[in-house]
């Protein structure tokens, strides 16, 4: 017997005629301004963090800059994915585009902290459509056998913009100011939009729109509540103080409702069958360890270039290049591969064992550590990343009926912007505890204490280079064996991605897309082939 929320026969189409290459090539262009968009904001942001909190004040607040915008851009990226899925691609995501610059605008006038949060979690509301509609839209338009090069370019792009917003954030705080960090996006925002018009122009199969309400609620305050878990915990609350069980208590009961709801929901906002095929559900499973181990250890790596080895911010982010650059040219060659041979499991397996391969050989990073030693670490570890990172979307994809494209790809990312969260919160809760741990057997409790604790040490590069030597050394130490720490624990977790991926059942890539093709015509949703013309 057939799911009651599952595509039938009766939801057969005619199939829609392919776009032309000159629209394709409008069509691209358009997704990868919107990609470079979304990804190079965070980056850019987190450059101008010190000046904006110098202007504004509120320095206390200054976190809630970046995490605001990762909590309402990963909230709402499943539900893009299902408006999508009713509504048709272009004003979907078009919509969202608006959103993002309506916000932008908020943030570059914004005059306090308070305000400058606000319009930063409407950005987010925005951005959190850009990317992840941008690999529906490719998984609209291209068949999963040819998909391979084209995610493998747009995970290149993703990797250049989060490499080159450092640059871009600290040339305009350092020339026009920091307000321009958000001005600057607004024409290349309203390119994208303009690019889109004309290509983002798709015939998509229609259904009658039954939106999930509840379901939309009960997603929104489960995931924030979840979120905000490692946000808060053992930072701004202690982790068995009252808010923070008050939060676990309404992220489970809201967690398990939401599931409840989309098991009789006659068009749920993510279909419960995601999950019970064994494929997405360790996709879906391994975006979030991935993206988890990834941040916990890429975020505090700066803290050791710049503490331990003493770089600056500048050498800091050109030595981590390396890893950029591995991703970017094995995501290329690895969707060329793909493309060519058609398998694809392979990656899957190879790439979380080459990172971890990598992990290992971190850990023995110390304060003598330079560029040519740290190099070739971080270009296997990029090497590993790009053979997962593109291969997780196209077998996600891959795996789904037309029907469901884009709920199952805005669902994969959604797991992987939730591991992120969890693995920099982490990644954070095991760097404080041990840089104490660490700063007492070198210093003494009774010392350290005294100093204020690590946070009072620890606090800029700066000011531990004018330390004095006793207590530079010990900072030194400490920071490096504590990031150490991290990568340690996040090395088993690649092995459990590898093993995880043997469980991914290596379907044979589809040659037809969504819109133009002639197989898999069976999985697409019910009524004539609309257009998003109008």
């Amino acid at each position: 017997m057939s799911r009651p929320d599952a595509p039938t026969s009766a939801d057969v189409v005619p199939q829609a005629p392919a776009i032309s290459p000159t629209q394709l090539r409008w069509l691209m262009g358009g997704l990868m301004v919107g990609m470079f968009l979304s990804s190079i904001e965070q980056s850019v942001v987190a450059t101008a963090l010190p000046t904006i909190a110098g202007e504004l004040g509120s320095a206390n607040q200054i976190a809630w800059v970046v995490s605001i915008y990762l909590l309402t851009s990963t909230i709402v990226t499943p539900l893009y994915g299902k408006m999508s899925d009713l509504f048709g691609r272009r004003i979907v995501y078009q919509t969202s585009i608006s959103i993002f610059l309506i916000g932008s605008v908020l943030c570059a006038i914004a005059p306090s902290m308070v305000l400058l949060v606000a319009a930063r979690a409407v950005q987010g509301i925005g951005g959190g459509g850009l990317m992840s509609l941008a690999f529906v839209i490719v998984g609209d338009v291209v068949s999963p056998r040819q998909r391979g090069r084209w995610i493998g370019l747009f995970t290149a792009i993703f990797t250049v913009s989060a490499v080159s917003g450092p640059l871009i954030g600290g040339l305009l705080v350092d020339g026009p100011g920091w307000r321009w960090v958000f001005w600057s996006v607004v024409p290349i925002g309203l390119i994208a939009l303009a690019v889109t018009n004309r290509g983002l122009r798709l015939p998509f199969a229609t259904r009658a729109p039954r939106i999930d309400w509840l379901g939309i609620v009960l997603l929104i305050v489960g995931s924030t509540a979840l979120i905000l878990i490692p946000i808060w915990g053992g930072d701004t609350f202690a982790w068995a103080s009252a808010p923070m069980v008050v939060t676990m208590v309404i992220a489970l009961v809201a967690t398990v409702a939401f599931v409840v709801q989309e098991l009789r929901a006659p068009e749920p906002v993510i279909p419960m069958r995601l999950f019970a095929d064994r494929t997405s559900a360790a996709i879906f499973v391994m975006g979030f360890l991935l993206m988890g181990s990834l941040l916990a250890v890429t975020t505090f790596l700066p803290l050791f270039l710049q503490v331990s080895t003493g770089a600056s911010a500048t050498r800091s982010g050109l030595m981590l290049t390396p890893q950029s650059i591995g991703i970017s040219a094995v995501a290329a060659a690895s969707g060329w591969l793909v493309t060519r041979t058609g398998r694809y499991k392979w990656a899957l397996v190879l790439g979380p064992l080459l990172s971890t391969a990598a992990l290992v050989w971190l850990t023995t990073i110390d304060p003598e550590t330079g560029f040519v030693e740290l190099a070739p670490i971080l270009l296997l570890f990029g090497t590993g990343l790009g053979l997962i990172f593109p291969n997780l979307t196209l077998t996600i994809q891959n795996a789904s009926p037309f029907a469901d494209l884009g709920i199952a790809t805005s669902t994969s990312n959604f797991f992987r912007s939730m591991g992120g969260a969890f693995g920099a919160a982490m990644g954070g809760a095991i760097l404080a505890s041990r840089l104490d741990r660490e700063l007492i057997e070198r210093l003494g409790t009774e010392r350290v204490e005294a100093l204020g604790g690590a946070s009072e040490l620890i606090r800029t590069p700066e000011l531990v280079r004018e330390l004095d030597t006793e207590l530079e050394v010990a900072a030194v130490e400490a920071v490096a064996e504590s990031v150490v720490a991290i990568i340690w624990r996040s090395t088993p977790i690649m092995l459990v991605i590898a093993a995880l991926a043997l469980l991914v059942r290596e379907a044979a890539l589809r040659t037809s897309s969504a819109i133009g093709g002639e197989d898999d015509s069976s999985a697409r949703p019910a009524s004539p082939a609309a257009t998003d013309e109008a």
